[in-house]
C-alpha cells in the first residue's frame, strides 16, 4: 500500500504537516506514504517561491515525520513542465509493481475529478482515494462526483484548520505564519527577508 500526498507546497504549513500525522495514525500498515511536492501543477499558477525554496521549507516542515515509510520525493519538483497525476503514478507504479496505490485528494478537487488528466486510466491505476477535508467538518458528508468514486473514497477525518499558503504567501503577515509555519520554515524564510516589516 504507497500512499500518495503531491501539493504545491507554496509554501508548507502545519495544516500539511497535521495531514501526513494523520495519514501516520490512520494508515499504520502502508508500506510508504509519499509528499510529493510539484513544480508546475496544472491547476494552479506560477509559484512565488522558487522549487529549490519549496523542497527546503518542505524539509523542515515535514521532518518530525520523515523515516523510512514517510519519504519526500522530488520527481515532480524535478519536472520543467505541468506534473500530471496519471504521469506519476505510472512512474510509481514501475518503482512499486506489487503495490496498491492510495491517492490523497481535497475535497475541494472531487468536483472536477473526472476532468483531470487521463482520468479514466488514472482511476484504474488507484485502489482508493482518500479525501482530506478542506471545509467540510465532520461528520458532515461530502458530495462525490458518482457513485463508483464515492464507493473507492475514503474520507480522512482530519482537523479542518482555516490556513492557506495562498494568504501566508499573498500576505507575508510575519505574525499570521507564526501560527501555521513551522518554527525552523518560518526562521527560513525571515533569513531570507521574506516577509513585511
Amino acid at each position: 500500500m504507497i500512499i500518495v500526498y503531491g501539493g504545491s507546497f507554496d509554501p508548507p504549513h502545519l495544516g500539511h504537516f497535521s495531514i501526513v500525522e494523520k495519514l501516520v495514525q490512520s494508515f499504520p500498515d502502508s508500506k510508504k506514504i509519499l509528499i510529493i511536492p510539484n513544480h508546475i501543477s496544472p491547476f494552479k499558477d506560477k509559484k512565488l517561491l522558487d522549487i529549490d525554496d519549496i523542497w527546503k521549507l518542505s524539509e523542515l516542515t515535514f521532518a518530525p515525520l520523515l523515516n523510512d515509510s514517510v519519504e519526500m520525493l522530488d520527481i515532480e519538483i524535478k519536472n520543467k513542465s505541468s506534473s500530471y497525476t496519471y504521469d506519476t503514478i505510472l512512474k510509481l507504479r514501475d518503482k512499486y509493481p506489487s503495490e496498491s496505490f492510495f491517492l490523497c485528494i481535497g475535497e475541494d478537487s472531487l468536483i472536477g475529478l473526472m476532468q483531470w488528466y487521463q482520468f479514466e486510466n488514472l482511476n484504474q491505476l488507484i485502489h482508493s482515494y482518500i479525501i482530506l477535508r478542506r471545509t467540510t467538518e465532520s461528520p458532515n458528508l461530502l458530495s462525490f462526483p458518482n457513485q463508483e468514486i464515492e464507493n473507492k473514497s475514503i474520507v480522512l477525518e482530519n482537523p479542518v484548520w482555516n490556513v492557506s499558503s495562498s494568504k501566508i504567501r499573498n500576505e507575508r503577515n510575519l505574525e499570521y505564519a507564526k501560527k501555521w509555519m513551522n518554527p525552523d520554515a518560518l526562521n527560513f524564510l525571515k533569513n531570507r527577508g521574506w516577509f513585511q516589516t
